[in-house]
């Protein structure tokens, strides 16, 4: 079967827009096609009021109220539900009330082709901003983290300091009571020395004393 060369294409837009994830310029890639279709079929700027939004099991239906050119109504914009995850609706919208007036099929293809790669654009410039952010919340992540390991190693170093400090003075302390315990063993020896030589002294003075009367 031969499909026109405007359905190919559109189809082939529309199989792109259905990639478009959370990096969408609103997170809602539908939301992100119903503006961008209404801003190419409305004359001017265009400004959106506060969405509404109605699901079911087969269609999500987003209403945008807008104004352009000092006139205001709303965009109405009908998606079916994606026949591969029926927990999704489709990026390309079915159907489309503008104004009051639905937008014809061929009408709606052309704008659909057009707001599709306006919108991928759009998904490419936010995942590169956001890569962009995030890149640069990891640089200031690895400089605190590096200012982090910095001021623990210096926290380290002085506490090392200090029980190092600590255990020198303590180890001299053990080495000026060793040192005393030894002097006051030496004291204890040369007292009982000294206290032995004169029993001893005694003794033999009493000795000879004795000697010396029994003559």
């Amino acid at each position: 079967m031969n499909f026109p060369h405007n359905t190919l294409a559109l189809c082939t837009a529309v199989a792109a827009a259905l990639a478009i994830t959370a990096c969408s310029e609103t997170g809602n890639p539908q939301l992100d096609m119903c503006k961008k279709i209404a801003g190419n079929l409305l004359p001017g700027s265009v400004e959106y009021g506060e969405i509404s939004e109605v699901k079911n099991k087969n269609e999500m239906h987003l209403t945008l109220p807008y104004s352009s050119n000092g006139e205001s109504s709303e965009a109405v914009c009908t998606f079916a539900v994606d026949p591969n995850n029926k927990e999704a609706y489709q990026t390309a919208p079915k159907e489309m009330v503008l104004g009051g007036y639905a937008i014809s099929s061929k009408d709606l293809m052309k704008a659909s082709f057009a707001s599709s790669k306006e919108v991928l654009k759009d998904s490419a410039d936010e995942t590169k901003r956001q890569a962009a952010e995030a890149a640069e919340e990891a640089k200031v992540m690895a400089a605190e983290a590096k200012d982090k390991a910095t001021e623990v190693a210096a926290e380290a170093k002085e506490k090392a300091t200090e029980v190092a400090a600590e255990a020198k003075a303590k180890a001299s302390e053990v080495a000026t009571q060793i040192k005393d315990s030894e002097a006051v063993e030496r004291a204890k020896m040369l007292a009982d020395d000294a206290k032995d030589k004169a029993k001893s002294a005694l003794l033999e003075g009493t000795k000879k004393l004795q000697e010396t009367l029994e003559k």
